[in-house]
């Protein structure tokens, strides 16, 4: 068994986080060092890597049963699927210095991870002021060579593929479920083209997870993580979107979101992003002058400005219409706390906890900071 089975078999235990397996990458090393976890308890596995009892119990049992490796590496010879990890030298670099990159990569189609790419993102209910700027915006991205980034959903996310495809461009779907699994399934045709095209759809979940909700948050680091830059075509204050524009403004990334009408919600998310620092933009020549690609001084563009997260103050933070278990996240979040923590103190598992974070990030009660900490707002 190599280094990178054994990296693979730690991804799929169940309930144990990023944060807790990044622990362990900081310290194994050698081929033996890795093998050398098959042969430690759960005692010395919590006094060699610091993890709490649970912690080092989960792994302890979830490395003695290796059928879900097994399994697993069935599934991708059956499939052809490609993976990397995160000690390969083809886990794209762009995405392993950011905050906990996922162990794992798993894709289908090109490995095009070292060319520039943009996500282009927005909302689900997109309308034609949204559908008529893709179509302006994405072929003049294309026709430079970025590879255009989205999460495959409907909406926003389906014409920025679709558009790139129809452009002769590469696009990549990254998805908030396993590889056999696709999800939305009215996409698996477009999936299809997008890796005839060139492009691909990556995943960073297990082959065969459903795409439950509590997935798309990581699903939504991974888009903005990947990306040199984000443009935010349209987005409501509450959403995912805007979500994944706020993690790739806290990575130092470029974020550039398209203004709309004060009356349209689809535009409000846009609207404070810009007052957070996102670039306003109203032609593909605004991106490019951001990274070089265009004269500067033959258009008008926004004065560039630092990200300065908005302070709130403690009033305006008061937790109010929780459910009391709710309410119990939201004060264990008073100080920064990581997803390991919250696990160990919630009781709940992986796929629950992610679900009510998610909730409460997007009712503005939490956030994620840069460095992948839980906080109260």
């Amino acid at each position: 068994m190599n280094k990178q089975q054994i990296i693979l078999h730690l991804s799929l235990i169940n309930g144990v986080g990023p944060t807790t397996a990044w622990r362990l990458l900081q310290i194994l090393s050698t081929q033996q060092d890795f093998l050398n976890l098959y042969n430690l308890s759960s005692l010395e596995l919590g006094f060699k890597f610091g993890l709490p009892p649970k912690v080092s119990s989960l792994i302890y049992e979830g490395l003695k049963d290796k059928s879900s490796l097994e399994l697993e590496l069935k599934l991708i010879e059956k499939h052809k699927i490609n993976w990397i990890t995160l000690i390969d030298e083809e886990y794209p670099a762009i995405l392993k210095n950011s905050y906990l990159p996922p162990l794992v990569i798993y894709y289908k189609g090109s490995n095009i991870f070292k060319e520039k790419s943009i996500a282009v993102i927005g909302s689900r209910k997109i309308n034609d002021y949204g559908i008529r700027a893709i179509n302006k915006i994405v072929p003049e991205l294309v026709k430079n060579d970025w590879v255009i980034i989205s999460g495959g959903a409907i909406g926003a996310d389906t014409k920025a593929h679709e558009t790139a495809v129809k452009a002769g461009g590469k696009t990549v779907a990254i998805l908030g479920s396993g590889l056999l699994h696709p999800y939305p399934y009215s996409n698996l045709r477009l999936f299809e083209e997008i890796i005839a095209k060139g492009g691909a759809i990556i995943s960073s979940f297990h082959l065969n997870m459903q795409p439950f909700a509590s997935n798309f948050p990581a699903r939504n680091r991974i888009i903005a993580g990947i990306s040199k830059g984000c443009l935010v075509v349209q987005a409501a204050i509450k959403s995912g979107t805007r979500i994944t524009a706020t993690f790739a403004l806290e990575q130092g990334k470029e974020v550039f979101a398209i203004p709309g009408s004060i009356e349209d919600e689809l535009s409000a998310g846009c609207h404070v992003l810009i007052k957070e620092g996102a670039k306003l933009v109203h032609s593909a020549q605004d991106i490019f002058i951001e990274f070089g690609e265009a004269d500067k001084e033959s258009h008008t563009v926004q004065a560039k400005k630092e990200f300065n997260p908005p302070v709130v103050s403690a009033f305006e933070a008061i937790v109010s219409s929780h459910q009391p278990e709710e309410e119990e996240l939201v004060k264990l979040c008073y100080l920064p706390a990581s997803i390991d923590e919250l696990l160990e103190k919630t009781g709940l598992n992986l796929q629950e906890l992610q679900s009510k974070l998610f909730e409460l990030e997007l009712d503005d009660k939490i956030k994620q900071d840069f460095a992948g900490m839980w906080q109260k707002i």
